[in-house]
């Protein structure tokens, strides 16, 4: 009996596997035969998807992730959308300086910034869940302000990733220079709350769209400083896309979250509460605040 019910299971899991794969390989086969259908005549817009520097989600994970959004934002424009995962922060530089994509869909507001002031991409929607960036310590901890961090062990995201650059820049307004403090990295921001939690650390630095930056203060935890409010993923658009075609995108964005398929969509991609308009502004303000990325110095 027990061995039928593992053939039974692996039975199961290998046609789940099969299944899975063979709707990998259609659907990249649909979407090169609609391209070579398509035909030198007809627009064809690239559409890169970002998730940061931690993100642990595979090229086919964003792929089925964002499949459903991608589908919103082709009928919008009425144009072939194809869907590009970049997963490398470097990559995603770089594309953005070559204007290989056409839209951008990412977490790091950073770069996005950075796209913005450099190369002339707009600014079209953002998550209506703005994101703040937090310095936590353990409740029983003697800091009480960011400016009680100086000389004390810290815990970071990804160096020079974009919560340790907005931790830069608010350790910089209180006169403290990071490169300079006992700073140690982790990427997973869990990990952080784990090494706070043991007392590994005086003070950790979470984002508010990660499970420790919403529970910490639920689970006891104190937060010492806290940003303004930050962009969170935001979608932005190259010079090569029209002012008309950011109001379309604009006009089925912004809306998606008031019928059940838009906010199974919302779910799937993580973004909470829908999207509202943004203001390119808003990027050059955060980019200018941010600075430039402090480094040792030989």
């Amino acid at each position: 009996m027990k061995r039928t019910t593992l053939s039974t299971i692996f039975e199961f899991s290998r046609l789940v596997a099969l299944s899975l794969a063979l709707a990998v390989n259609t659907s990249a086969f649909a979407q090169k035969q609609a391209a070579k259908a398509a035909g030198p005549q007809q627009a064809r817009l690239v559409l890169g998807v970002n998730e940061g520097g931690s993100g642990s989600a595979s090229a086919t994970d964003i792929v089925f992730r964002y499949e459903e959004f991608r589908q919103i934002v082709e009928k919008a424009l009425g144009t072939l959308v194809i869907l590009a995962p970049v997963r490398e922060l470097k990559a995603l530089r770089n594309s953005l300086e070559t204007g290989a994509y056409s839209l951008v869909l990412l977490r790091p507001a950073d770069i996005a910034a950075e796209a913005v002031r450099d190369y002339g991409y707009q600014a079209i929607v953002v998550s209506k869940e703005p994101a703040y960036t937090l310095f936590i310590v353990n409740k029983d901890s003697p800091l009480k302000t960011i400016a009680d961090v100086k000389g004390k062990s810290i815990v970071t995201p990804e160096r020079y990733g974009y919560q340790w650059r907005v931790a830069s820049a608010m350790m910089r307004d209180s006169n403290i220079s990071i490169v300079k403090e006992q700073v140690r990295i982790m990427l997973d921001q869990a990990a952080i709350g784990w090494s706070m939690e043991s007392g590994f650390y005086d003070v950790g630095v979470v984002s508010t769209f990660s499970a420790v930056g919403r529970t910490w203060e639920k689970n006891g935890g104190r937060v010492i400083a806290r940003t303004p409010e930050l962009p969170n993923t935001p979608l932005i658009a190259s010079p090569k896309i029209s002012a008309a075609q950011i109001r379309k995108l604009r006009a089925a964005l912004v809306p998606i979250e008031s019928t059940e398929s838009g906010v199974a969509i919302l779910k799937k991609m993580g973004v909470a509460g829908g999207f509202k308009e943004a203001s390119s502004q808003t990027f050059i303000d955060l980019i200018k605040w941010l600075g430039d990325m402090e480094t040792p110095k030989n």
